[in-house]
Parts: C-alpha cells; sequence; structure tokens
C-alpha cells in the first residue's frame, strides 16, 4: 500500500530544509574563510575596550619599545597585517604607498603593524588580482627568537615594498588581541582623542581607504 500523501509532502519538505540549512553554513564558512585569509570586507574592528587608549606599546624595527601615539592627529590609519598573508603584499604593492601619501598630505598618521608571529614572505598578486598572491610559509620562529626574527622579517618586508611609513612589532600580540583582530589585513581609523571610529576586514582598494579616512575625519 502507498504510504498517505501527507507522508511525501514531509519527506520532500525534510530534504529540502536540509539542503537550506546545508547552504547557509557553506555560505557562513566562506565568509569567515574569506574574512581570515584576506578579501575585501567593510565590517569594522571592534575594541573591547570603550576608554580610548592615547598611545600603543610596540616595537621599532630597530627593538626598542616605544608607544606610539594614537590621538593628537585629525586621523590616525593603523594596518595589522602579516608578512605571509598574500592579500597584505597585494596592498602593500599597489595601495598603501598612494593611500599613505594622501593621509600625510591630509595631516593625518599612518603606521603598520605585525600581528602574527608566523613568517615566510608573501608574493602580491598582479595589480587588480589579489587572489593570484602567494602565500608564505608560516614558518614558526624556535621559542625565544620571534621577536628577533619577527623584526628582520620586517625590514626585509618594508624594503621590498618600499612602505613610506613606520612598520612596528606587535610583543605578545597584546595590541592585536587588544582589538580583537579577525584577519589579515585589517584597518583601524582613530579619530584626534585617539577613538577607533571606523574599521576595515580583508585588503582595500584605494578608493575604499580613502572613503574610510574621510569618514573618520567626519567624526
Amino acid at each position: 500500500m502507498a504510504p498517505p500523501r501527507s507522508s511525501k509532502k514531509g519527506i520532500r519538505f525534510s530534504t529540502t530544509a536540509v539542503v537550506a540549512v546545508a547552504a547557509v553554513v557553506l555560505v557562513v564558512l566562506a565568509v569567515v574563510w574569506g574574512v581570515a585569509l584576506g578579501g575585501s570586507s567593510s565590517n569594522p574592528v571592534q575594541t573591547k575596550s570603550k576608554v580610548a587608549p592615547v598611545s600603543v606599546g610596540l616595537v621599532t624595527m630597530q627593538g626598542r619599545r616605544t608607544q606610539v601615539p594614537l590621538s593628537g592627529k585629525r586621523v590616525t590609519v593603523v594596518e595589522f597585517f602579516a608578512v605571509w598573508c598574500p592579500y597584505c603584499a597585494y596592498d602593500s604593492r599597489w595601495v598603501m604607498p598612494a593611500f599613505a601619501g594622501k593621509v600625510v598630505k591630509a595631516g593625518g598618521r599612518i603606521f603598520a603593524v605585525d600581528s602574527s608571529n608566523q613568517l615566510g614572505q608573501a608574493v602580491p598578486g598582479p595589480l587588480g588580482h589579489p587572489e593570484q598572491g602567494i602565500e608564505g610559509s608560516h614558518l614558526q620562529p624556535p621559542s625565544g627568537q620571534e621577536e628577533a626574527m619577527s623584526l628582520q622579517a620586517l625590514a626585509k618586508y618594508k624594503a621590498t615594498f618600499h612602505l613610506p611609513f613606520a612598520l612596528y612589532y606587535d610583543p605578545g600580540l597584546t595590541y592585536a588581541q587588544a582589538v580583537n583582530l579577525q584577519g589579515y589585513p585589517s584597518f583601524l581609523f582613530y579619530d584626534a582623542k585617539g577613538k577607533a571610529v571606523v574599521g576595515l576586514e580583508g585588503w582595500q582598494t584605494e578608493a575604499q581607504l580613502w572613503q574610510a579616512y574621510q569618514q573618520a575625519a567626519r567624526k
């Protein structure tokens, strides 16, 4: 005897529901994976603390501990990157030098922070094709040598891409943790009081970064 008609409808509904749920899960995973590796997104980077810091403790490429100001300028732009990240390398090659010039001309400040202890320099993709970059090796330095080897990698990275702004090392990744960093590259735009008012995740075009700068300047 054939099963009741309502049972057949139930089976069709259940199968459709499973397919729909699986599709949603795949989309969510794709978005999360894309943000972790790079890719463009306007999702803001959020800070854990509501108190605006006036400076952050970092290490210069010469190995000196210093407090880098986040306030006092019209806008301070901070890029969080990793030397092994191909999307970071793409922005460093094709976007950041020109954007940095605009920031300085507009009375702002810009610097970048190495927010990963893993090494192996990435190769950027050609202009317009960030997805064609080559990821670095993710080399993990021996215990106790993370800072020294990271500083060497920073020097090579800055020289390769001729970046016209300071690069810093984030000891213990404390700054990255404080802003709840989720992926590379990420950008924070601070107002004159040192409050993070705009955040971007993933590789960006010069136009996208400049739009974010102007938005931060109006806050």
